[in-house]
């Protein structure tokens, strides 16, 4: 069979595909599975959904009082807004009587290239802590308002981050966080284009961040597993098993690793999302079958 090239739509592909292939469907008299829209839109919500965690994690750690050891630590120089959290109620007064969790804020609108992907995202997010982060079971609970990256707009119920756990070194600038991990949940997401289509999604995974022994948040790899499900922007619903899809901080594409998705009514489908090289290109296996597409 010809190896085909990469192309952006799915569709054309599986539209030339058929008509290359048309003598041969019709000889076999087998079904083709053309179902590409739940792979690209589950990229979608996915890998955006990927950025908040890290991004909240580390303006937590750089910010006073939220129970953390500071990535900054031991390094000159000056916080910005940028680089921390704004409290807007509440205490970080864990066993006092009377305390109340505190709830910070994040203005993405005023930062640019805040994930170091060149990516421009704008809107907040607050961040509620139940306590301090670096606790084993302190949960970070995250309220997207007007969260937009280009004409897209994300938004969900909540997004829920529980520690599970972190590894700290001493290096020359001080005590730094060289992993954590994460219990992520994301509740009732809605992922909306600049046309009007509509992606749902939800997912449950473990998260470990290595933060590869530096203070600087640009060169932090995640690494996933877990579940998702939703609907696709033709309200087909669909399920996806995560298996160790890795993701760096200065990157807007997943780089490595594979999922499982299935598509209500079709065949399950592997994804592939390369050997860790940042660019935009992915395949699919369905059927025996793999194509090329694009995670935009």
């Amino acid at each position: 069979m010809k190896k085909l090239k990469p192309i952006k739509y799915l569709s054309v592909l599986f539209a030339v595909s058929c008509i290359v292939g048309f003598w041969s469907c019709q000889k076999t008299t087998t079904a083709v599975d053309t179902e590409t829209q739940s792979v690209v839109d589950n990229s979608i919500c996915e890998q955006e959904f990927m950025q908040i965690q890290p991004t909240a994690n580390a303006r937590a750690i750089n910010t006073k009082g939220t129970g953390a050891v500071a990535k900054m630590s031991g390094i000159t120089g000056t916080l910005t807004p940028c680089d921390t959290l704004r409290k807007l109620s509440g205490d970080t007064s864990w066993n006092m009587i009377g305390h109340i969790n505190p709830v910070y804020e994040y203005d993405l609108s005023s930062c640019t290239n805040v994930n170091g992907d060149n990516i421009a995202r704008t809107g907040k997010y607050n961040i509620r802590l139940t306590g301090p982060i670096k606790n084993v079971g302190s949960k970070m609970v995250i309220l997207l308002q007007n969260y937009k990256v280009g004409t897209t707009t994300y938004a969900c119920d909540s997004m829920r981050i529980t520690t599970l756990g972190s590894v700290f070194t001493s290096t020359i600038a001080g005590t730094i966080p060289t992993s954590f991990s994460f219990k992520i949940e994301v509740f009732n997401a809605v992922c909306t284009g600049g046309t009007g289509w509509v992606i749902k999604y939800n997912s449950s995974k473990t998260v470990t961040i290595n933060t590869q022994g530096t203070a600087a948040g640009s060169d932090d790899v995640m690494i996933v597993t877990g579940t998702s499900s939703g609907t696709n922007r033709n309200n087909l619903a669909f399920t996806v098993n995560v298996n160790q899809i890795t993701k760096g901080a200065n990157c807007k594409f997943i780089t490595s690793g594979t999922l499982d998705i299935t598509p209500a009514g079709f065949s399950l489908r592997t994804v592939d999302y390369g050997n860790g090289t940042c660019d935009d290109d992915a395949t699919f296996t369905v059927n025996g079958q793999t194509v090329a597409f694009k995670m935009k």
